[in-house]
């Protein structure tokens, strides 16, 4: 269906915007969406949500937020029709069918014309299953706003809770201003009446055999654009992610960074879809002093996947990170052996055979 009828569609499951706030946010709709499609070969950097003592525990959570904002960030330099965009990205589930998940995302969006955008929607995902059904997705719903009342550099904090009547709400707020910005009816959407009422956070393996077992990293935290800005004048500064279990609001304690070839929120699906190469950030001790903070940028240095940017002083969490770096690298020798090494006999054989043949003339 296409975005504007679904938009149409979807109008009565939206709540009026209401605004408490010293400085007025003013939020005007628009059709100007971004995170329209997934696997999409945008540029895609975050960090994600780890459950200690394991990258592979996973948990339900009634809500999750970040605080996002562009400090030092001029859209001048910004390739033309380009935009950059930071938030979060969240993973949810459906209690009947398996293969079924479904891909949130709260978004603040700048572009090359210095606009300023909230961004919400939803995908549902099907995963592949053998022998003939293919990977789809399909957006649901995509929201967006154009801003005006908040400067790009200031905070912003994103947030999105379910409630029990199958709900999600949707809000922004600043140090003066909080917006109830919409509430939709996922339950009540077409295919969506048997989705669990709750986000996922943590990680997990998906069940394939190496080489095409994949971690999924449910809740999400990073920078997206629609194209490499490479410019050193901007920062998406993304800090003090929280989830909300049911004894309370807490800080997400270990964030380690992913890039956009590894950031899969199902065994099929990522956001995002290319790493964002060029792009570095800043995070704990590095030198930042604040433990839950991560500021992207471009350097020309791409961040790793894998690095840890922060995580608590858990003494089996840390063995157990060692743990997990030895097993990366057995994965790497393993794609050494079965990739890497053959490419090098045969390399190694046709050039025996030129050399036979150069000095005979003759095999």
């Amino acid at each position: 269906m296409p975005i504007a009828l679904l938009a149409l569609f979807l109008i009565p499951l939206v709540a009026t915007i209401s605004v408490t706030a010293v400085d007025m946010i003013d939020l005007t709709p628009t059709e100007n969406h971004h995170i329209v499609e997934l696997n999409s070969n945008q540029p895609y950097v975050a960090g994600y949500h780890v459950n200690p003592p394991s990258l592979d525990i996973r948990e339900r959570v009634q809500a999750t937020t970040i605080t996002v904002s562009f400090p030092s960030t001029d859209p001048d330099y910004f390739p033309p029709d380009s935009w950059l965009g930071a938030g979060m990205f969240v993973q949810g589930q459906d209690s009947k069918i398996i293969n079924v998940d479904y891909a949130f995302y709260t978004v603040l969006v700048l572009d090359a014309a210095g606009d300023f955008f909230l961004d919400i929607g939803l995908h549902q995902t099907r995963e592949s299953t053998a022998p003939l059904q293919m990977p789809t997705e399909e957006l649901l719903y995509a929201y967006t706003w154009r801003v005006s009342g908040i400067e790009p550099a200031t905070p912003v904090t994103l947030l999105a809770t379910w409630d029990s009547d199958g709900f999600v709400h949707y809000s922004l707020s600043t140090s003066e201003s909080n917006v109830a910005v919409a509430s939709v009816n996922v339950a009540t959407l077409p295919n969506c009446e048997s989705v669990i009422r709750q986000f996922y956070a943590g990680g997990a393996t998906n069940s394939n055999a190496f080489p095409l077992g994949r971690y999924v990293h449910y809740f999400q935290f990073g920078v997206v654009s629609s194209k490499v800005i490479d410019t050193n004048r901007w920062s998406a500064d993304v800090k003090d992610p929280k989830i909300l279990r049911k004894s309370g609001w807490d800080l997400v304690e270990v964030a380690w960074s992913t890039q956009g070839d590894l950031c899969n929120l199902d065994a099929d699906w990522m956001w995002g879809g290319k790493p964002y190469h060029g792009v570095s950030a800043q995070y704990h001790q590095n030198p930042l002093g604040n433990l839950y903070e991560a500021i992207f940028f471009y350097n020309g240095h791409t961040l790793p996947p894998g690095t840890i940017l922060w995580q608590n002083e858990d003494t089996e969490f840390q063995i157990l990170a060692a743990v997990s770096t030895s097993q990366l690298s057995q994965a790497l020798a393993a794609v050494a052996v079965f990739c890497i090494v053959p490419i090098a006999v045969r390399l190694y054989r046709l050039r025996k055979i030129r050399y036979i043949v150069g000095a005979t003339g003759k095999i």
